[in-house]
């Protein structure tokens, strides 16, 4: 059955002068202003903020001034919402991605994998690894600027298979980002700082949505009930669904890679009900075949 929601990755830099205690007013101002004309603009079900809005302040989470001022905006907006500072646990120090819910309460919170040299300088401690954090729309997975350097987190991923990747970071990663998605066969919402364009990518990579000079957030309606799957083997059955199911079955065909995204727009059946009805092979299915295949015939 569909699962839409309405994403938006806002673009977003902290000031560089004065102390972190100093700007944090002056962000937090910011933020405000900005968030609601995003949500004003875009109706978003999910804002994803860049990593560490308040530079090196650490506070807790949740009870901290920027999840208190988060939380207001949630329930403002009727939207999750990242939470991307510093915090503090035990007197030990991460570089989270909280995600709040719509009434502004704590979901989940993602801890940095593998923070860069200067982090440790600031006595920030390395994450447990790849988390999953429930939300309305199905568990999602999260990742921190440096965690997008690291196939070992890309691989735990894989084994909890989100359908949806939550990226706050300081850089962009560049063809990273969308090789991530591809190959967790997953959309990626990635919010970064200002320069570089916060993006939306789907399943097969390709970038749906971008931040622009003009507006500083990318914004997509996404659909979390899809399937992936290769075109051999199945390519030959895509009439028959178009058919049997018309506009409450989508599937799209990047080109170039090889795949498919069969998305159900139904609100009786699922895309995995979809694979079963018209025995399709999905991707991994398909690859680990081929493997056996070549294991078969040497």
């Amino acid at each position: 059955m569909s699962n839409f929601l309405n994403v938006a990755c806002i673009s977003y830099s902290p000031p560089w002068e004065g102390t972190d205690e100093e700007v944090l007013p002056r962000v937090h101002r910011e933020l405000k202003e900005l968030v609601g004309r995003c949500a004003v603009a875009t109706r978003p079900d999910l804002i994803v903020l860049p990593e560490t809005l308040c530079r090196n302040y650490v506070e807790a989470v949740p009870g901290g001034p920027t999840t208190r001022l988060l939380a207001g905006l949630a329930r403002k907006y009727n939207t999750l919402i990242t939470v991307p500072v510093r915090q503090r646990v035990k007197g030990k120090i991460y570089n989270v991605l909280a995600l709040l819910d719509r009434r502004g309460h704590v979901a989940g919170v993602y801890r940095k994998y593998i923070p860069v040299y200067p982090e440790f300088d600031h006595g920030t401690c390395a994450g447990e690894g790849a988390t999953l954090i429930p939300t309305e729309f199905g568990p999602v997975g999260c990742a921190i600027c440096f965690d997008l350097n690291f196939s070992e987190l890309r691989e735990q991923y894989k084994v909890l298979g989100p359908k949806l990747l939550l990226f706050s970071s300081m850089y962009h990663g560049g063809v990273v980002q969308n090789w991530w998605a591809l190959d967790l066969h997953a959309f990626f919402a990635g919010s970064v700082y200002r320069g570089t364009p916060c993006s939306i990518i789907d399943p097969q990579g390709t970038t749906l949505a971008q931040s622009n000079n003009y507006e500083p957030w990318a914004a997509a309606r996404i659909n979390l009930d899809f399937e992936v799957i290769h075109l051999d083997r199945n390519q030959a059955r895509y009439g028959d669904i178009h058919r049997q199911y018309g506009d409450q079955v989508r599937i799209v065909t990047a080109g170039q890679v090889g795949t498919s995204v069969l998305y159900s727009e139904s609100p009786e059946r699922t895309a995995a009900d979809l694979v079963a009805e018209f025995d399709l092979m999905r991707l991994d299915d398909y690859f680990a075949w081929s493997r056996q295949l070549r294991l078969e015939h040497r």
